[in-house]
């Protein structure tokens, strides 16, 4: 904060700037950002003194703009903001900085065991107090300990501290970049230096290590809990000496997984934490291909969901039909999201695994159909469209929008539920009761999510991006269950409530922030829509008397934005997050950002391309194509209409033949089943029908294009279900 206030000369140049200027004109910089390649004997080598004073200047421009983005909102950082600061570097630089970050950040990952290799054994403690004039007090660490590559010998400078501070503000630039578009797509790519042909089976093979490793740490966990039972014979159990060197000995074992893991598995590294280095389409690939490994692990080799019914219903033992017993629900139309709920909420993590649904109608009676998938596809979107639908009343319990239509989970929700429940005249237990069945829902809806994920079941609903950026960041690769790699600021407010956001803004550029009259609280509107109460919380210790002045608004902005983006929301947010981890991994999501992680939910947002259906189309009965290569003309009818209709009604054909309304992320050829047309009938009166299971769409033998446009759409826009195939 010292240097990001005050100028460093008399010239009042930003700190940042003087920086930044200082660093481009180091043979570092200019090393590390003319070719990647170089960079491996560049951190190798770096010992002399002129490169220690590079890499210092380097390093403390470096924290200095990682400090800045975390309190720069986008306007300020364009260079648009009325009477802004000047301290962020021109934008038209940020692409230069990129370049250096990206070949110093993929080397750091790609060559790691490279650099490990050549990692001058060291006693220091990499404490920073060590620049400091500070003392080490820790121990030397055990021989067999890896370490990590020390930065032109400076103590504490290792290669870990670089990776890390390299991640973080390429994440941190990229994340703008996602929001602003202030870069070229092809800036981030770094396929040059792969080999792309092999790309996707080396990631797979490292992903099989990873569980490997995995496996091997719960073993070896399990094996060490044994040992302290063993040991703990007192009933003050073992001294703290022993103590102490059974807990370095376990760090230490952590580290050697960690960094062997570094060793085998560094495309894998790279796509978990720099994965803008890859196409989009190809990591949606290899997150297919992490699916279809997973569910070969789970179902012995069974991935194909009738196949594995098959085996538990024929299974000698009792276990397996119980669990088919278990993935079979029959569920009422109008109450789809209650009924999956008390039918499949036990169930955990084996929601993963196939389910069975039999719809019945509103007099109770099954509806025709099979469920070789379709219906399942159908059922998942119903809960998810009841859910999150307004006008079936589960966005006001649940979820919100904001101005957008973009929904996150309801931040008052709990407090709605409370003080609802205690106007009934409710105890205390039966609220708490209440409310854990609340949160045990929003669990249900994140593995609801998260089995569309699984199953390549695209669904229309669109999710605030900030609520999307905390997917991937919640006990995914290197972090505990539960915790959370994200963090809040003002810029993600814009998602939450844009006039807050604006009102924020104008707090943070004012000339006197005071006169805003502000304090460190904030007020809650709670309960029923026709008995809202207020209810005022405090930012921090005292904040009812803590007035907001010049020197203290950015804690304040900061405050704010944790509390209404991270705070509030906090049991609602990590319930779905809890939910959906146990159906799809966060480290497979860690590989989108929030824009990619949205067209991976709900398909591309691109239009229908016709052409590429058509292409992708199969035939049967009378409408195959014979050896003359021409179509029937009901199918050349077909696709005349498709190509004349709006592409809203072009989603409505799509959904009513496959259930969901956009076309695959990576094409039509990609669909399985595939798309498919059969004749149904010669009779013009007749409308189109579809079995969703196998989307396949039962079309007549119209004779023109006007009856075949009619028909159509009257089935599309129908709204009937199974019933009608």
């Amino acid at each position: 904060m010292w240097l990001y206030l005050g100028p460093t000369n008399s010239h009042d140049i930003p700190a940042t700037r003087f920086f930044w200027n200082a660093t481009k004109a180091t043979s570092v910089f200019s090393t590390v950002s003319k070719n990647s390649r170089d960079v491996v004997a560049l951190l190798r080598s770096s010992n002399a003194a002129s490169q220690k004073e590079e890499w210092t200047v380097i390093l403390v421009f470096l924290e200095l703009y990682t400090f800045l983005l975390k309190i720069m909102d986008d306007e300020e950082f364009m260079g648009k903001a009325v009477g802004g600061s000047q301290s962020a570097i021109p934008v038209e630089d940020v692409a230069t900085l990129v370049t250096f970050l990206k070949n110093l950040g993929f080397t750091l990952y790609f060559n790691a065991a490279e650099l490990n290799a050549y990692a001058t054994p060291s006693r220091e403690t990499g404490s920073l107090s060590l620049h400091f004039g500070g003392r080490a007090t820790s121990e030397p660490a055990d021989d067999l300990e890896p370490k990590p590559l020390t930065l032109a010998g400076m103590p504490g400078m290792t290669s870990d501290y670089l990776k890390g501070i390299a991640t973080g503000l390429l994440r941190s630039i990229y994340e703008r970049d996602s929001r602003r578009h202030f870069l070229p797509t092809d800036h981030w790519l770094m396929t040059s230096r792969f080999d792309m042909t092999a790309f996707i089976p080396g990631v797979v093979a490292e992903e099989e290590n990873r569980h490997r490793l995995a496996e091997q740490e719960e073993e070896d966990v399990g094996a060490e809990d044994s040992d302290d039972d063993m040991f703990n014979t007192s009933p003050r159990g073992p001294t703290g000496y022993h103590r102490n060197q059974e807990v370095r000995a376990r760090a230490q074992r952590k580290a050697i997984r960690r960094r062997h893991l570094e060793s085998v598995a560094p495309r894998l590294e790279i796509l978990q934490n720099m994965p803008f280095f890859i196409p989009f389409h190809t990591r949606v690939e290899i997150f297919r291909q992490f699916v279809h490994l997973d569910q070969h692990k789970r179902r012995n080799g069974l991935v194909d969901p009738d196949t594995w019914r098959a085996n538990m219903m024929f299974s000698p033992q009792e276990p397996g039909r119980n669990m088919l017993a278990q993935h079979h629900a029959q569920i009422k139309r109008k109450s789809e999201f209650e009924d999956a709920y008390q039918a499949f909420y036990d169930l955990g993590t084996d929601l993963k695994e196939p389910i069975q649904i039999t719809f019945l109608d509103e007099f109770g009676l099954q509806e025709a159909g099979i469920d070789g998938g379709g219906v399942t596809k159908e059922f998942l979107t119903s809960i998810i469209n009841q859910a999150f639908d307004p006008a079936n009343g589960g966005l006001e319990k649940y979820f919100i929008e904001n101005e957008k239509h973009l929904l996150f989970p309801n931040p008052t929700a709990l407090d709605d539920a409370r003080v609802m429940l205690q106007d009934m005249s409710l105890k205390d237990s039966e609220i708490r009761v209440l409310v854990r069945e609340m949160l045990r829902k929003y669990e249900f809806l994140g593995r609801i999510i998260g089995k569309c994920l699984y199953e390549e079941i695209l669904v229309d609903v669109s999710f605030a991006g900030f609520f999307l950026k905390k997917w991937a960041l919640t006990g995914g690769h290197g972090s505990a269950p539960g915790e959370t790699g994200y963090r809040a600021n003002i810029n993600d407010l814009r998602d939450f409530d844009e006039a807050l956001y604006k009102g924020l803004l104008d707090v943070k550029s004012a000339p006197d922030a005071s006169a805003y009259g502000l304090t460190f609280t904030i007020d809650d509107l709670v309960g029923p829509s026709d008995k809202k109460r207020v209810i005022e919380r405090e930012l921090i210790p005292h904040g009812s008397d803590t007035p907001v002045t010049n020197e203290n608004r950015l804690i304040y902005l900061n405050r704010m934005s944790w509390y209404r983006l991270q705070g509030q929301s906090a049991p609602q947010t990590n319930a779905f997050l809890k939910g959906l981890s146990s159906i799809v991994q966060p480290s497979w999501l860690s590989m989108f950002n929030q824009a990619e992680l949205q067209t991976l939910i709900g398909g591309a947002q691109v239009g229908i391309d016709v052409n590429d259906l058509r292409r992708n189309t199969q035939y049967g009965g009378v409408y195959v194509i014979g050896d003359d290569g021409l179509e029937h003309p009901s199918i050349r009818h077909f696709w005349k209409v498709m190509e004349s209709l709006p592409d809203a009604d072009r989603r409505k054909v799509l959904k009513f033949v496959t259930s969901t309304p956009r076309g695959p992320l990576l094409g039509f050829a990609n669909l399985n089943p595939r798309f498919s047309i059969r004749d149904s009938s010669s009779d013009e009166g007749r409308i189109p029908t579809a079995s969703t299971c196998v989307n396949l769409l039962k079309l007549p033998m119209y004779k023109s294009e006007k009856v075949l446009r009619e028909k159509l759409l009257y089935a599309v826009n129908s709204g009937a279900g199974f019933d009608l195939s």
